[in-house]
């Protein structure tokens, strides 16, 4: 989360004068942040884009004010960008790594698939009983694969929205666009052999998560205007806001407890992935681990049923039947 913090830093910046201590300070921390962040994650290389959505946006910048803006607010963010990047990529492992993604599927492919999979990752925050440690999406090769052009039709209504809400409703078009842009690194440019994990929209996750309070604020004040109750709508508002958040709070304590034991967490991923192979996998060696080798070897078998070159199960089946247990899962990989 220094991303946001250092997004957070930067609206600081823009609301304190430069020459003044604490603008400074709060540029450097922005600054700092930003740094911090692409050290830990690479997907950190969106927020200079994010700091110009702001400007343009929120702020309501262009033309001279915009270009001074990106001259003396935003080039130090771009030059950081651009040492970090130079110097990540004269690490050979970056360009065996950025080679090896290039090949996992053709451009095309990539982008349909990735379409679906930013869609099915919106709707997650709707449907939480669906979170799973290792989604099965499928990989589509035409606009007509089913249901794609359901896909297409929801991210053009979700643009139209951006769109509209520019002028009147500036930060949720904020909110969507921060959105999209988190997932842009990993899960539209650069295809991946998952094309969705759960914990790449944990920053993505604010954008939605802003935009989805805006509405709530956005309908309160509607509905205090309409019904004119101004002490029993924001009683009843905040009544259901606090009902959501406790079944929230059950819904992740639940969720949280299958954390707690590997065959738990890995028969929830069988269960909701039930034609992939490393979750399988995954349950196997979780069986095998407390010695229950019937049901290790019965899901080692369903893995290779379902992929045949499947290295770790024909590994792990192996070492068993000639007596050492040498395996392992791909819960790193998941």
């Amino acid at each position: 989360m220094v991303v946001s913090a250092g997004a957070l830093f930067y609206v600081k910046t823009t609301e304190s004068p430069r020459e003044n201590l604490t603008g400074r300070v709060y540029y450097a921390g922005a600054i700092a942040s930003f740094l911090l962040s692409l050290a830990s994650k690479e997907t950190a290389v969106t927020f200079p884009v994010v700091l110009l959505l702001w400007d343009v946006l929120v702020r309501r910048l262009n033309g001279a004010a915009l270009r001074t803006a990106v001259r003396d607010d935003h080039l130090p963010f771009w030059l950081v960008l651009l040492i970090a990047g130079a110097i990540m990529w004269s690490h050979p492992r970056y360009t065996y790594l950025a080679q090896f993604s290039l090949d996992i599927r053709p451009p095309w492919d990539n982008a349909l698939s990735q379409i679906h999979a930013i869609i099915y990752a919106v709707l997650l925050f709707f449907r939480p009983w669906k979170l799973n440690l290792d989604h099965d999406l499928p990989v589509f090769h035409s606009l007509t694969q089913w249901p794609l052009p359901l896909d297409l039709m929801v991210l053009g209504v979700l643009a139209v929205t951006a769109f509209v809400a520019v002028r009147r409703l500036p930060l949720i078009a904020f909110g969507l666009g921060w959105f999209v842009l988190q997932l842009l690194p990993t899960n539209s440019v650069i295809p991946r052999l998952d094309l969705l994990s759960e914990r790449n929209l944990y920053l993505a996750s604010i954008g939605i998560l802003l935009v989805t309070v805006l509405i709530g604020v956005y309908m309160t004040e509607w509905l205090n205007r309409v019904l004119r109750r101004p002490r029993i709508v924001p009683t009843a508002v905040g009544a259901v806001s606090l009902a959501f958040v406790v079944l929230l709070g059950l819904a992740t304590n639940a969720r949280n407890h299958l954390y707690h034991d590997a065959i738990l967490l890995w028969s929830d991923a069988v269960n909701k992935s039930p034609g992939k192979a490393r979750p399988h996998n995954n349950l196997g060696h979780a069986y095998a681990e407390r010695g229950e080798w019937d049901l290790a070897i019965k899901e080692f078998r369903i893995a290779l049923t379902l992929q045949p070159d499947y290295p770790l199960a024909q590994r792990i089946c192996a070492t068993r039947i000639y007596g050492t247990w040498t395996g392992t899962n791909e819960l790193s990989r998941a």
